[in-house]
């Protein structure tokens, strides 16, 4: 070994001192690698230096180049350690890994779908289990001689449906909606309910009534119900739309909520609701229920 290979695996050995990398998992395990190869070439040095420079030499040139460390600082990592002249006595670094950040990650043009979707829509898994809950607690929230059959649209498809769904846009913050729908029947009439529950955007709280205004693009007169202290913004449309009416509730860590009914139930020959499913207020008290609330 002439003096630029002793030089070049001595620098080797202080780039291993240097302050590690971002521990992304996987990049964390191939610097592992490429650490082990160094440090076994750095045995080989140190047992082939007092042979090229004398007993006291290695130590102090490595001493010189790297401050006041010792090698056995530099190479086996810890204080007063003595290092074998064998590779094979050598130990590994542990990999050390760094917890996901909570923060909300924000989304860019081509990024894939999350958690292997082929799109928006997760159609199994815990997101689409929430889906199917929320869709369940709805129809349990039915006021006396009210149910919710199994029915389904003239094409097929059930009238009762649960949908888990990606929101977020180019820019925007992950964030989900999950949404139930149920048809609600009485005396072999039919409306519908929907609920929606928003997991938290990002976007600053709004006035309930303008945040109400945001459901389906609805238009009609709105106003703010006292709910034990919870501002709910209830909406009754002018009628042309798909629903009548809802309310909407918005939690202090952003998750956001709406309620709406309907007394005709589209695309079907059932003759509509007389009534609707809840008065004003009860539908302000049902929109702020926790079992609506989904914030993850």
């Amino acid at each position: 070994m002439n003096e630029e290979d002793l030089n070049e695996a001595l620098h080797d050995v202080i780039v291993r001192s240097s302050p590690p990398p971002s521990m992304d998992p996987a990049r964390a395990l191939e610097q592992a690698r490429r650490a082990r190869k160094r440090r076994r070439a750095a045995w080989g040095v140190a047992a082939v230096v007092p042979l090229v420079v004398g007993i006291g030499a290695g130590p102090a040139l490595v001493a010189n180049l790297t401050g006041d460390r010792s090698v056995g600082q530099m190479v086996a990592g810890g204080p007063g350690a003595t290092p074998s002249t064998s590779p094979s006595a050598s130990t590994p670094p542990p990999v050390t890994t760094v917890a996901p950040s909570t923060a909300p990650k924000t989304r860019k043009t081509g990024d894939p779908w999350p958690e292997g979707q082929v799109d928006r829509t997760a159609t199994a898994g815990p997101r689409a289990d929430r889906a199917v809950t929320l869709m369940n607690d709805l129809t349990s929230a039915l006021p006396p001689g009210f149910t919710s059959p199994n029915l389904k649209y003239p094409e097929g498809g059930p009238m009762r449906w649960p949908q888990s769904q990606y929101a977020s846009n180019d820019g925007e913050p992950d964030y989900w909606e999950y949404m139930a729908s149920i048809p609600v029947q009485k005396d072999n009439r039919v409306g519908k309910l929907l609920v929606q529950s928003t997991t938290p955007d990002g976007k600053p709280a709004t006035d309930p009534c303008q945040l109400a205004k945001k459901f389906w693009g609805g238009t009609g007169t709105c106003a703010v119900v006292d709910v034990n202290g919870k501002k709910v913004g209830v909406l009754t449309t002018k009628g042309g739309g798909d629903y009548d009416q809802w309310a909407t509730y918005r939690y202090d860590d952003g998750t956001v909520v709406y309620l709406a009914q309907a007394k005709k139930n589209d695309r079907t020959d059932r003759a509509p609701l007389t009534q609707q499913v809840f008065t004003p207020r009860q539908l302000a008290e049902l929109v702020t229920s926790p079992k609506f609330k989904i914030s993850a």
